[in-house]
């Protein structure tokens, strides 16, 4: 099909073939031919099959093909609709016919009758004695209009892209426009105080106005800008006229039309040129909004020029509608079936924005009930003299503004000078009156008070970055959870509601295994005794993983929050059968919420091991399925595996089974893998269906090529059986890993080493671990891929390379990580040094160090920091996250164990005396 800019002459005087003459011969080719019949080389058949499809106005076009017959071809249609015919012509000079017309003009102009489908329309050729026919359906559709709009920004004119349409002259959108408006004014409670009429600058946008094929005539369409903002849609409990009425929830969102955008401004008559295709209409109240656009014929694509008014309020992204609203001239149709076309428009605001952050750029950070601290409001984004912000938390704050918290901006306004960019504020937890009856710490999400701030002139906006998250945090001094004399505690972990788990024995009861469980207040919940009172055991050493999963239940899912503790002895534990040697047990607990009004109660214990010593180094909960993860050496040989001689590492997977009415522990499978010499297990993760353990070993871990003295090595499995990667990792250094953890896709392993690490990539995007010998201990972050590719070594030592540094402990903290340890010298480089262990802290980011060259604003934030206890013979033992706000430290100091809270920033919440 071709479609022309302008019509053919269309005559409807078929040749000379007489209906009547050839009617018994057409039907007996259609009964034995169907479409179409197959004929000797010598009758006339027609080549070719017309579109299928037409449009209102616009020309329809085919030039059919013939061959055969003994002379010159005649042609005719029949059952053709009145707007279709055979180009007049004498077919002397080739072989072949033109068939055309314009659905609702040719063949006595009908219009929209023209709409549907023709079928078994007929073209016929004849010599004049035998004759072929080309039997085909049209369907006459509407040419459907449409629109097509970009996302708007205020003070920003966009550019139109280049079309292969047949266009109209694009409008200019360089000029400004004008525009004057009345707005409603407000005191601070949101009454209605005055009103006020300004004129702001206008920016001209456009908006495609599309007609999918070229009419043959002109085409003209009116347009008309809506959008659903209601003034009368007021926030409960309040009565227009009033801010919240102007601004309410319903009405976020909303485009005001006159305000935000216009069709045409009340002063831009005079400033902007009018297309000849446009002209602008004003409603009820004197604004325009709405207008008319014209197509000439060959047309295809056009505008409708809008205007987006400039104006200084703080905005959301709010949206109107254009609407396509009727064909006032020519053959179109409102979309595919004339059932109306309309777009939205979309504009974003360009007023300055506010972040709120902590002094070194971080997003979130903890407080002490009774403290204060000081952060920092920004402001970013072209501005002519002054701007405000208004703080107040967010809609999921915990923590309200005026009660839980206060600010040192006067009525919490903060006030950017035309020159000035940053604004610093503190934000205080008062301590009298505090009260948080609930487990978990309050938490502050500031931001801006956008209630207050919507429809008041020179406000700035909030920015992309979330709100600022402050936890205030309750536990205010360090809590003792034991000492060597006492209760020993040995490992920790963070529940539920924040509880903290405590594991560890009692010398004073026969050793016995006990779980203590805090509130985030420091109070003591419930003290879980693990092994029977009368079990003698010889200084266990537990550990403990604490977990929340989503479990089916009836017909929903619920929370069940669980922790599973483990430890080894060779002694005998009430109801357990002693295997040989030192066994591993291990024990799982639930919340029961029906239990003494919510305790954790014992869910099963069970009893693992080989005929030697067994020792459990590590236990996990997988978060979907709910098996269990142990993780341990041995030095005997577990059933169907075979033993490396030495100590190997060992991995088993217990499941929860149904037992009746409880549940019971299921050994799935067990895993051995070692070295000919002693091999060490630090730590293990059950995040994926495929558990896995890492440690380090002076020999060939399971064959695998020895690297230097002492090599990392990991290892994933899934059964009991099958060929295992057993990746052994390091350099010629040794590298002792003391604690690892599975997170940002990577494996990373905390280690002990007198080298600097770094990774090096060659030109085919190799990458290889590098170390250089340093002059004192220091510990080593180093992050592989699951398949043993290093992605990332860090370096933690002493500023002077001058004192020993042994890292210990590493948790995930809001996409870094955390590690810790003890020093025997300044870590941080302006620490109070005491001549023997001070625990230590830091924040490390696993995003690559910068290039040093690189421009600032283009380098990442990496919020890292170290910090050292100013506490002589002390250690961090083991690290846990609380919900991503505060960074909890298991501690040794001296003869007494103690949990300590650090704030994002790296600040000790829990002073040490």
């Amino acid at each position: 099909m071709r479609a022309d800019w302008f019509p053919r002459p269309v005559s409807v005087t078929a040749t000379r073939i007489t209906v009547v003459r050839w009617a018994g011969l057409i039907l007996a080719l259609l009964v034995v031919s169907g479409c179409k019949t197959e004929r000797a080389a010598d009758q006339p058949t027609v080549l070719g099959t017309p579109p299928a499809t037409a449009y209102l106005g616009v020309e329809y076009y085919y030039n059919f093909g013939a061959y055969g017959g003994e002379g010159i071809l005649d042609y005719s249609l029949t059952n053709a609709p009145a707007w279709l015919a055979l180009e007049d012509t004498s077919n002397k000079a080739r072989q072949g016919i033109i068939m055309r017309g314009v659905p609702g003009l040719t063949g006595g102009a009908r219009g929209e009758d023209d709409l549907g489908r023709i079928q078994d329309i007929n073209l016929i050729t004849t010599d004049g004695q035998n004759a072929g026919v080309q039997p085909f359906d049209i369907e006459v559709k509407y040419n459907p209009l449409s629109l097509d709009a970009e996302t708007f920004i205020e003070g920003e004119s966009p550019d139109i892209p280049e079309t292969p349409r047949e266009h109209c002259s694009p409008p200019d959108l360089d000029t400004p426009g004008e525009h004057s408006f009345t707005i409603n004014e407000y005191n601070q409670d949101g009454t209605v105080s005055g009103t006020r009429t300004l004129t702001a600058a206008t920016r001209p946008v456009a908006v495609k106005v599309l007609l999918e094929k070229p009419s043959v005539t002109r085409v003209s369409v009116a347009f008309n800008l809506t959008s659903e903002y209601d003034p009368s849609r007021c926030d409960p409990d309040v009565n227009a006229p009033h801010q919240r009425c102007d601004h309410s929830d319903a009405n976020r969102g909303e485009a005001i039309v006159g305000q935000d955008i216009v069709a045409l401004g009340s002063g831009s008559g005079v400033l902007l040129e009018e297309p000849a295709y446009l002209s602008y209409q004003q409603d009820e109240d004197g604004v325009y909004t709405s207008g008319l656009v014209t197509f000439e014929p060959g047309v295809t694509e056009c505008y409708i020029r809008l205007e987006v008014i400039d104006d200084q309020f703080p905005e959301p992204s709010e949206a109107g509608l254009l609407t396509l609203t009727e064909v006032r001239n020519g053959l179109a149709g409102l979309g595919e079936n004339n059932g109306g076309a309309k777009t939205s428009l979309v504009v974003d605001d360009n007023e300055p924005r506010v972040t709120l952050e902590t002094v070194n750029g971080g997003l979130r950070d903890a407080i002490n009930v009774g403290g204060s601290v000081e952060y920092v409001a920004r402001l970013t984004g072209e501005r002519d003299g002054e701007f405000r912000a208004k703080l107040g938390e967010t809609e999921d704050s915990t923590a309200r503004l005026g009660s839980e918290f206060t600010t040192s901006a006067p009525g919490n306004q903060l006030v950017f000078a035309a020159d000035e960019d940053e604004v610093r504020f503190t934000v205080t937890v008062p301590q009298a009156g505090y009260a948080n009856g609930d487990l978990p710490d309050r938490v502050i999400l500031l931001g801006l008070d956008e209630t207050y701030q919507a429809g008041r002139e020179g406000y700035a906006r909030p920015s992309d970055a979330a709100p600022l998250r402050i936890s205030i945090n309750e536990l205010t001094a360090p809590l003792a959870v034991g000492d060597v004399n006492g209760f020993v505690a040995t490992d920790i972990d963070i529940g539920h509601s924040g509880r903290l788990f405590v594991a560890g024995f009692d010398a004073q009861d026969n050793n016995r295994v006990k779980v203590r469980i805090y509130n985030q207040k420091g109070t003591l919940l419930q003290d879980v005794a693990v092994s029977d009172a009368g079990d003698q055991l010889a200084a266990p050493a537990p550990v403990i993983d604490a977990a929340l999963r989503k479990v089916s239940e009836d017909t929903g899912t619920v929370d069940r929050f669980e922790f599973v503790v483990a430890y080894s002895t060779d002694a005998p534990v009430a109801g357990t059968t002693a295997l040989g040697g030192q066994d591993a047990l291990i024990s799982l607990y639930h919340f029961d919420p029906d239990s003494n009004g919510g305790e954790y109660v014992a869910a099963w214990t069970h009893r693992s091991g080989t005929t030697e010593d067994d020792v459990a180094r590590w236990a996990g909960i997988n978060r979907e399925s709910g098996f269990i993860v142990l993780a341990g050496e041995t030095r005997g040989e577990w059933a169907g595996q075979t033993a490396s001689g030495g100590v190997d590492s060992f991995l088993q997977r217990i499941d929860s089974v149904n037992n009746g009415n409880e549940l019971a522990p299921l050994v799935a499978w067990t895993r051995q893998v070692g070295s000919a010499a002693d091999d060490a297990v630090a730590g293990g993760s059950a995040a994926a269906i495929t558990p896995l353990v890492f440690g380090s070993a002076e020999g060939a871990v399971n064959g695998e090529p020895v690297l230097g003295g002492v090599d990392a090595y990991f290892y994933s499995a899934a059964s009991a059986s099958g060929n295992l990667s057993v990746y052994q990792r390091g350099t010629e250094g040794n590298e002792v890993v003391n604690d690892g953890l599975f997170a940002s896709a990577n494996l990373w392993l905390l280690g002990n080493s007198a080298g600097a690490y770094s990774v090096t990539t060659n030109e085919d995007e190799e990458r290889s671990l590098d170390r250089v010998p340093t002059s004192s201990g220091a510990g080593f972050l180093l992050g592989y891929s699951t398949a043993g590719q290093i992605n990332r070594a860090v370096t933690l030592n002493d500023p002077d390379d001058a004192s020993e540094e042994a890292l210990a402990a590493i948790t995930p903290f809001f996409s870094d990580l955390v590690v810790a340890g003890s020093t025997l010298g300044d870590f941080t480089g302006d620490a109070m040094t005491t001549g023997v262990a001070q625990g230590i802290v830091a924040r490390v980011s696993p995003v690559p160090e910068p290039d040093p060259e690189a421009e600032p604003e283009s380098l990442p934030f990496r919020n890292e920091w170290r910090y050292q206890l100013d506490a002589a013979d002390s250690a961090v033992r083991a690290l846990a996250n609380y919900r991503d706000d505060e960074i909890v430290a298991f501690v040794r100091r001296g003869g007494t164990f103690e949990v300590l809270i650090f704030s994002p920033e790296g600040v000790l919440l829990t002073p040490v005396n």
